[in-house]
């Protein structure tokens, strides 16, 4: 929470410090991107399930939203739940920092648009961690789970659940007052033998890049960019390079490191050339 908290106060800095400074002669857009899964309650007909799946999200993207994007302060979901749980462990104040009203006014509005990393969705339920246990999952108090019939990805956490992509561009456009959107990282990886016939991965982003068009179509979210994650094969994370989220193949056993296009690839630059999904009848 201590480097949560810095870090919004260092974004709001760097925002002003841009807007005043060099926006005038540079002409440029300055933001954050924030990670958030879709949360689904796991239980649609179970309240607690409902109030677990608004927890989630306002303790993953709403930590960092809130301030920015609404009124400077963080949302009353993680206030109340760390306050109170800080002083049933025999704290004289939350864990949670709080900003001063003058760092809330100077982090409102540090925003030029919302950029959003997303990959998947979990379904959540309400869990009661033992009071003396101090961590973001105990604050949190929900646990996730994902449906066995969601397909798989070389990731453990990533299923694919393109229905939650929509549903997450939805709830930042009627919780932030429909900020301009970039979607700044979407995609999916493999693990395992190489192979360059990623059909999953076109089915990927065959099916997400239209949730992200129903969103803009039917529910008026105001998209203006979307970004494929990743361009090629890289080091990804605790897990190196077993994990593979490229458009791109490229082979590290080989000190040149090549790169062969994977179909996604040929799949992916269709779809910019025709600005829309690539029409079967016209080839």
């Amino acid at each position: 929470y201590v480097v949560g908290h810095n870090l919004i106060r260092a974004h709001a800095e760097v925002w002003h410090l841009y807007n005043e400074t060099y926006r005038a002669k540079q002409g440029g857009l300055i933001s954050i991107a924030i990670n958030s899964d879709w949360a689904e309650p796991r239980n649609p007909h179970n309240q607690e399930d409902i109030e677990a799946a608004g927890q989630y999200l306002q303790f993953l993207l709403g930590w960092f939203a809130h301030p920015i994007f609404k009124n400077g302060d963080y949302n009353e979901v993680m206030k109340t739940r760390i306050q109170e749980r800080s002083l049933a462990q025999g704290l004289n104040r939350s864990r949670l920092p709080e900003f001063t009203e003058s760092e809330k006014q100077r982090i409102k509005g540090t925003y030029d648009y919302f950029g959003l990393n997303h990959y998947t969705t979990v379904l959540t339920y309400n869990i009661n961690y033992p009071a003396g246990v101090q961590s973001y999952d105990s604050d949190r108090g929900v646990a996730s789970v994902t449906d066995r019939s969601w397909l798989n990805s070389g990731s453990v956490w990533l299923k694919v659940t393109p229905f939650g992509f929509r549903k997450l561009l939805r709830w930042i456009k009627e919780e932030y007052n429909n900020p301009p959107i970039y979607v700044t990282e979407n995609g999916i990886s493999e693990r395992g033998a190489l192979d360059l016939n990623d059909t999953w991965r076109m089915h990927y982003y065959r099916s997400y890049v239209n949730e992200a068009l129903k969103a803009v179509v039917l529910d008026g979210v105001d998209l203006r960019g979307y970004t494929a994650w990743t361009l090629m094969d890289n080091f990804e994370w605790a897990v190196g390079f077993d994990e593979r989220f490229g458009l791109y193949q490229v082979n590290f056993t080989d000190p040149n490191l090549p790169r062969r296009p994977k179909a996604s690839a040929r799949y992916y630059s269709q779809i910019i050339n025709c600005n829309g999904f690539p029409d079967p009848a016209m080839g």
